[in-house]
């Protein structure tokens, strides 16, 4: 029998996403999206942005080339990606051609939800657009990938005051130098694991940031991605979601100190 999930009172967390991407629907315009907001979202989510398109990503395993380098090609202008918000902008939807995201941000005051409450508020929102695409004869949602990504900010001051101190905050990850005579200041590294039984991969990075608002605040970046394939008839992206999620709190528990974790009020 598994061991139970890790779960923390007060984590890092600062963002968590949620999503699928599909099959292009070939149709589609950002008009759409607008439709969709007005006829199927409720009267508190009030705002909406126009931003460039997400990339399509695949993870794809066997004897594909990992490490080639991608082509330029020209292509026809494609539509861009809408992003729907709450009043506090709290929660985001994204939808463009080929994806459906859900974005949980924290602001001010506010805790993480847990993965156990935004699941569901996902599956709602999806099945909504899903209704809303099969009435405007858009086609049918031929989900293809699934995606969770966790966004954690460690301020400086807190558990770090130099990148030297990254080795102590990350243990399962970071190393200190080699010998005496350097000192590490600054950091940009990216791991990629594969999930057990190949459902999936793990993309983690740990690196400096700061904050864009008004303190320019040092922060320990920590991003944790999983992302896989989901296929009629195998993996869904339910499935995908449930194994995502182990994955990155195993792995966050894992690879962060017992300072951290008294910090940040380890439950299990």
């Amino acid at each position: 029998m598994p061991e139970p999930l890790p779960q923390f009172d007060e984590p890092p967390v600062i963002e968590t996403v949620l999503g699928v991407q599909f099959d292009k629907l070939p149709d589609f315009s950002p008009a759409h999206a607008g439709w969709f907001w007005r006829e199927s979202l409720p009267s508190t989510w009030t705002k909406a942005k126009e931003v460039p398109r997400l990339p399509d990503s695949f993870e794809r395993f066997g004897d594909e080339d990992r490490f080639g380098i991608p082509g330029l090609a020209l292509r026809a202008p494609e539509p861009e990606r809408i992003q729907l918000l709450q009043e506090d902008e709290e929660r985001m939807i994204q939808i463009q051609d080929s994806k459906f995201i859900l974005n949980w941000r924290k602001r001010e005051g506010h805790r993480y939800p847990s993965y156990e409450r935004l699941l569901p508020e996902f599956r709602e929102k999806f099945d909504a657009y899903r209704a809303f695409v099969m009435r405007s004869k858009l086609g049918e949602l031929n989900i293809n990938q699934w995606e969770i990504t966790y966004v954690n900010h460690i301020p400086k001051g807190q558990l770090w005051e130099s990148t030297s101190d990254f080795a102590r905050l990350f243990p399962g990850l970071c190393k200190a130098p080699p010998s005496d005579g350097f000192d590490l200041d600054h950091l940009d590294c990216d791991w990629r694991f594969a999930l057990k039984d190949v459902v999936g991969r793990l993309h983690v990075g740990v690196k400096h940031g700061q904050l864009r608002d008004e303190t320019r605040s040092l922060v320990a970046v920590f991003n944790l991605t999983a992302r896989g394939p989901a296929e009629a008839g195998k993996q869904t992206w339910e499935n995908g979601f449930e194994r995502g999620h182990e994955a990155i709190v195993r792995f966050f528990a894992a690879t962060t100190s017992a300072d951290a974790h008294r910090l940040w009020k380890r439950r299990a």
